[in-house]
């Protein structure tokens, strides 16, 4: 980079130059980008300069630590080493501080090479994915519609969501390989590989939902908290597939208010209202949930969760290895 007049660190390099990488390049956004090699403590310098990924990070690393602290809240109140009832909680709670830690270090790492953005972002699909299997658990304990309660889709609805984790992680990995080759095949299964499990978690959420619209039932704070989940989830995939608003004005929006940004703020907003309606419902249904169901085992819980978890690194891992044969 020297010999181009350019330090190493540099973070504005405008697209395309041979500093910027195509698969570096993102739809709509012409400057801000990091230099392609950067080391690691040029990556969390960055964070702390403008860049077109110092939003990005910043908007999933301090969500972390929100939800972080509402963890450690419920910690306090809610006895989750000796109240079995309460680990499907647990759960959940693990799972939605991972995925936006994890989505802050893929910003943060992606531009010390084309591999280590790889190697960022499929650890960012896993932590998506175990997300989701997060959710099935939380749903799954708390959510379920009444008259689903002990029925045939809610005993398998947790491990048929660990599997659909394997599918999401595997599915969203294989998406970068042909990302340069096939952009729009890439984005199609990236896409498919997340509204999968998404639709699949929310089976109960939308049945509980249109039941409460036909029949007129009590609205109350889990039903209202679900409803705005869900629109900020479509609002997260919508951002997600258009890349709008950069994509009708290219370079307006490189630093500030580009798709990504605003995916991760409708993303962290929805989380926030979810949590908050299984906490409602955790709490108002459990007398009857208990008088219905058996409390949760070691294995269906940490057991089923540690699986997944196994099985997701391993993905991980294989994909990871398959970069060494990738042209």
């Amino acid at each position: 980079s020297s010999s181009l007049g350019l330090p190493h660190s540099s973070h504005r390099v405008a697209c395309p130059t041979p500093l910027s990488p195509q698969i570096f390049w993102e739809d709509g956004i012409m400057s801000g980008y990091r230099h392609p090699k950067s080391s690691a403590l040029d990556c969390v310098l960055s964070s702390f300069q403008m860049t077109n990924e110092t939003v990005n990070i910043w908007t999933h690393f301090l969500p972390t630590w929100y939800f972080v602290w509402r963890f450690l809240v419920l910690s306090s109140s809610l006895d989750f080493c000796q109240e079995p009832y309460h680990w499907p909680l647990l759960i959940y709670l693990l799972l939605v501080c991972l995925y936006p830690f994890a989505s802050s270090c893929a910003h943060t790492f992606s531009s010390m090479s084309a591999r280590a953005r790889h190697i960022c972002y499929f650890c960012d699909y896993g932590a998506l994915s175990l997300y989701s299997l997060g959710c099935a658990f939380a749903y799954g304990a708390y959510a379920m519609p009444d008259h689903w309660v002990s029925g045939v889709l809610h005993r398998y609805f947790v491990p048929a969501a660990a599997f659909n984790s394997f599918v999401c992680t595997g599915l969203s990995c294989y998406s970068r390989f042909p990302e340069l080759e096939r952009p729009r095949l890439s984005k199609v299964l990236r896409t498919a590989a997340f509204v999968y499990p998404f639709l699949y978690d929310n089976i109960p959420l939308f049945y509980r939902l249109l039941f409460c619209f036909w029949s007129n039932c009590a609205w109350n704070e889990a039903v209202a908290g679900y409803c705005y989940h869900l629109l900020f989830a479509l609002l997260t995939g919508f951002l997600f597939a258009s890349h709008l608003p950069e994509r009708l004005a290219p370079g307006r929006f490189d630093y500030i208010g580009h798709s990504h940004q605003l995916f991760h703020i409708c993303a962290v907003l929805g989380t926030h209202f979810q949590l908050e309606a299984i906490l409602c419902d955790a709490c108002s249904r459990r007398a009857w949930l208990r008088g219905r169901l058996p409390a949760p085992g070691l294995p269906g819980t940490f057991g089923t969760a540690g699986l997944a978890l196994l099985g997701n690194a391993a993905i991980i891992g294989a994909f990871t290895a398959a970069l060494a044969r990738a042209p």
